[in-house]
């Protein structure tokens, strides 16, 4: 009867097994990078050190500079299409582009997976900000990103002043922008 029930636990393992390895890639973060656990999440003050410049494929085509936002304040978050908390940021940060704009900021992502997803997925989304094509070695350029979300808050004259691991609300943004503004 025990021998009977472990034959039966075999093939529901493996299906469990199987079901786990193979669910959502959305799910599954990428080896390069780790979605930090919200707990965890860290604000540093950056030493008004010049940004890294760098010249990307923007979605949709063209190229873009950091040198294309000189005079604004920027955001600079790093993203993938995989990353809940990266995807739950989206919306604060369309009405942030939209609340301030005006007064010279941008926010620029930089997505940090497969070109072909993140395609898809901005073409399907309302987005209103530019998103660039990252790879290693821009992530390399700005501390060797490993966790995501991770963003820059850069001043008008393009030195980071702000760095952010992890998912922040929308409150924090608009103070940190308004500082800077």
């Amino acid at each position: 009867m025990i021998r009977s029930k472990a034959l039966l636990l075999i093939p529901a393992l493996a299906i469990a097994v199987l079901a786990t390895a193979c669910s959502k890639k959305e799910e599954q973060p990428a080896q390069e990078f780790n979605q930090m656990p919200q707990q965890q999440q860290q604000t540093m003050n950056a030493n008004s050190d010049a940004a890294p410049g760098f010249t990307l494929t923007k979605v949709g085509g063209g190229k873009k500079s950091l040198s294309d936002y000189q005079g604004k304040v920027v955001m600079v978050n790093f993203w993938a299409t995989w990353c809940g908390p990266c995807k739950r940021e989206i919306p604060d940060f369309v009405e942030l582009q939209n609340e301030y704009k005006d007064k010279g900021f941008e926010i620029v992502g930089i997505a940090l997976d497969e070109p072909a997803d993140v395609e898809t997925f901005v073409d399907n989304s309302s987005i209103n900000y530019d998103i660039l094509h990252g790879n290693q070695d821009i992530a390399m350029a700005y501390g060797n990103i490993r966790s995501i979300p991770t963003t820059f808050l850069l001043n008008r004259d393009g030195e980071i002043v702000k760095k952010y691991v992890g998912m922040q609300p929308k409150s924090t943004w608009a103070t940190e922008i308004n500082a800077i503004l």
